[in-house]
């Protein structure tokens, strides 16, 4: 689905499950759009690629008349409106930054100096292929281990926890360092039910274009590295404008002969790219030292003596400008073209994905209105996880099922699970999802309960949920509501953890 219906829906969502407010519409009239979106397009189509676009097309054009129907603030809008990806400031900065690094490391290294063992250069050079090097072995990696893209669940503007007033204050008391930022730039919003849900819908979007971000931040490291290299290019030939370079090299530790060979593989590339014949063990015995750009007399006797392809011949002078271009050839060639090579590839990338942002469609916001859609019911396979199910449970659970996913949702039951017994391999129906039913008494455990649910993503993915029995918990510290807050969160943040929707029940007995 495109960025911008994406958007729409995510705004639509936060509205919808917000605290009721006189600038948003009531629950009443989005019940009365979604009929008049459905009358507007007829008889839909079920089933295939043709359903899944016409219920595409049916959430975007009910979420733009909900917005429409919203009074929304100026801020609210704005922040509606802003396209995903990374802020405008961001490609001008880290690109001047890779300019100024590339420059100041030439710069600072070999000033006047055409340095055969250039550290500077070389040290780019070596990243940049140990980068690639990296980036192969994560793609042979990713290849072997490919695994279902999975759509992280979208927060309520207000989480169900026995009051309203609980709900917002749980919900609002840790928004994110995103969301903290966002709501300082809503002044206007402070104290007010619409900010809560701004900063939801801020969090929801951010999470949903995650994948665009991603792939524009990736295109710009690799543009960034890509003038890394431009910026020590650039200083090495405005430095040789205004000045004679030096040319040689010297070690403590390396002979001419190691220099020659180190030299060989660095330059492979370039060589073999334009069909040069490697350095020669006289070239590099010629400028140990330091001498002028201009060719040297010791130079002209090895070369008038030892004539070949690869050795300069006595007529030619310029042997700084020599090496300027032979360090210019090899930055080219390992380290500008394959990085904007590569950022191109993140470019179209993160154009693709933005024409193909996903929904989190096992939450039963879009249930719901996938019900609504097709007149489709909803089924659960409920395993209870260490707790026992009387009738008054059941009965509370199959009205909370109704409650999120309509009249039609149908809960199956299985037999109770011990604890520490490893998941049992569940048969999902077509279109059916498989929940876990755990206390909330219970504190998660890594080796416990983060296995379970582990187990429950890997096979399941996003057709896995767990669901968290409060009642009791909530009965026994009635006096105490915020132990009822801090246990949810605590069951909130591990589910997320490990990837899967919780949903918290506090009704039944």
């Amino acid at each position: 689905m495109k960025a911008d219906a994406v958007r729409d829906i995510a705004l639509a969502h936060a509205i919808e499950t917000s605290p009721p407010h006189e600038a948003l519409p009531s629950a009443a009239r989005c019940e009365a759009i979604t009929q008049e979106v459905l009358h507007t397009l007829g008889k839909p189509a079920l089933g295939g690629k043709a359903g899944q676009a016409a219920f595409a097309q049916f959430l975007q054009l009910r979420a733009q008349r909900i917005i429409q129907a919203s009074q929304l603030p100026a801020d609210v809008r704005q922040l509606w409106q802003h396209a995903p990806g990374l802020a405008r400031w961001t490609p001008l900065v880290i690109g001047l930054l890779a300019l100024c690094l590339g420059f100041a490391s030439h710069r600072i290294t070999d000033p006047h100096r055409v340095d055969l063992l250039s550290l500077s250069l070389m040290g780019i050079v070596l990243w940049n292929l140990l980068m690639y090097a990296v980036l192969l072995l994560r793609s042979m990696v990713g290849l072997v281990r490919r695994k279902p893209a999975r759509v992280a669940p979208w927060e309520p503007a207000q989480q169900a926890t026995g009051s309203a007033d609980t709900a917002t204050a749980t919900t609002d008391e840790h928004p994110g360092w995103l969301a903290r930022l966002r709501g300082k730039a809503m002044p206007a919003l402070r104290g007010s039910g619409l900010r809560k849900m701004a900063l939801r819908f801020e969090r929801n979007w951010w999470q949903a274009s995650e994948s665009v971000r991603n792939a524009q931040l990736l295109q710009w490291l690799h543009l960034g590295a890509a003038l890394v290299a431009v910026g020590a290019l650039a200083s090495l030939w405005l430095t040789g404008l205004t000045k004679e370079y030096q040319v040689g090299w010297e070690s403590t530790f390396l002979s001419a002969a190691q220099v020659q060979h180190w030299l060989n593989i660095l330059f492979a590339p370039t060589q073999w790219l334009q069909w040069t014949t490697p350095w020669s063990l006289a070239d590099i015995q010629a400028l140990q030292g330091w001498v002028t750009s201009s060719m040297p007399a010791q130079y002209q006797s090895a070369a008038a003596q030892a004539p070949q392809p690869g050795v300069l011949s006595a007529p030619v002078t310029y042997v700084g400008e020599r090496w300027v271009w032979a360090y210019t050839a090899l930055l080219g060639a390992t380290v500008v073209l394959p990085r904007l090579l590569l950022a191109l590839w993140q470019g179209l990338r993160a154009r693709w994905r933005r024409q193909h942002l996903q929904l989190p469609l096992n939450q039963a916001y879009f249930a719901r209105l996938q019900r609504d859609f097709g007149g489709l019911a909803t089924r659960l396979v409920l395993l209870p996880f260490s707790i026992d199910v009387t009738p008054e449970r059941r009965a509370a659970i199959g009205h909370h099922a109704i409650s999120l996913y309509g009249a039609g949702a149908h809960v199956d039951w299985l037999p109770t699970l011990a604890y520490g017994a490893a998941l049992p391999g569940i048969d999902l129906p077509a279109g059916a999802q498989a929940v876990v039913l755990v206390s909330l008494s219970a504190t998660p455990e890594a080796e416990v309960h983060g296995e379970l649910l582990t187990q429950l993503r890997n096979r399941h993915g996003a057709n896995g949920q767990l669901w968290l029995w409060g009642s009791d918990f909530a009965a026994r510290n009635a006096g105490a509501p915020r132990r009822l807050q801090e246990r949810e969160a605590l069951w909130q943040e591990f589910a997320r953890q490990h990837g899967i929707n919780a949903q918290l029940i506090t009704t039944g007995t």
